[in-house]
């Protein structure tokens, strides 16, 4: 019970297959409240909500756009307003497109850029900004990919927003150290997440042998509270002297590669 009394913010969550809620479900399991937030699916998100107060946790359920800042900040200020206060935000929500290169369009390069580009600057700018008026500090954990390291065909715009993320956390924790503000990033590997069902290497039964092969550690998919563990390290004492890291969650998938 290593977070007991803090609050926690976590993006797209409403998937009960989701990191998000995986994120949520860990961070409550340590003793902190949790807010939920997806954009869309109001019924499974509140559902969600309900699944974290059943563990006897404080929870709310808040639908926002993170690409509006207007909604990103509203959703900060209610999570304050019933909460008390915020301490821990999982900055989580992404999408992704499987496109060859000669393929991508710039309506769908464009959705990609604005949630997981913008919608990280937007949710972390946001919550910054409350931890700094709160005054005692606070942790900030992004949702990267295996991707910020490893390059693979059908995913290049994808690929460049994770990548991306290495620069945005240093320059966020250099930024904000002074505030006692950690920021960290996880790399998930093969989860099996919603967000991959539409892999189109994960649609038959050879597709997903085929995967399990290619994990060193288990021949299996990670979990979605497998990667919550990690956002828990980074969010609890353990991770009181660690800002600007990366850890790949991924089995050793990307080893030799």
């Amino acid at each position: 019970m290593r977070l007991t009394g803090k609050v926690a913010l976590v993006t797209g969550a409403a998937d009960v297959r989701s990191i998000g809620f995986g994120m949520a479900q860990a961070l409550a399991d340590e003793g902190a409240d949790v807010v939920v937030n997806d954009v869309a699916a109001p019924d499974e998100l509140e559902q969600r909500a309900e699944e974290l107060i059943a563990k006897g946790r404080r929870a709310l359920a808040l639908q926002a756009d993170v690409t509006d800042a207007y909604q990103v900040k509203q959703m900060v200020k209610q999570t304050v307003e019933k909460l008390g206060r915020l301490d821990i935000v999982c900055s989580n929500a992404g999408i992704i497109r499987w496109e060859p290169v000669l393929e991508i369009t710039p309506r769908q390069m464009q959705a990609i850029l604005n949630v997981n580009l913008m919608g990280n600057v937007l949710v972390c700018q946001a919550a910054a900004q409350q931890m700094i008026a709160q005054g005692d500090g606070g942790r900030i954990i992004i949702t990267s990919s295996v991707q910020s390291d490893l390059q693979f065909p059908v995913t290049p715009v994808y690929g460049g927003t994770k990548f991306a993320m290495h620069t945005f956390v240093g320059c966020l924790a250099l930024e904000l150290a002074e505030h006692n503000i950690t920021v960290n990033h996880i790399g998930p590997g093969w989860v099996r997440s919603a967000l991959n069902d539409a892999a189109p290497d994960q649609q038959t039964s050879a597709d997903i042998e085929r995967q399990k092969a290619g994990v060193p550690l288990g021949h299996r998919p990670g979990l979605p509270y497998e990667m919550g563990r990690a956002a828990v390290y980074f969010a609890s004492p353990d991770g009181d002297y660690v800002t600007g890291a990366f850890i790949r969650l991924d089995g050793g998938l990307a080893l030799g590669k």
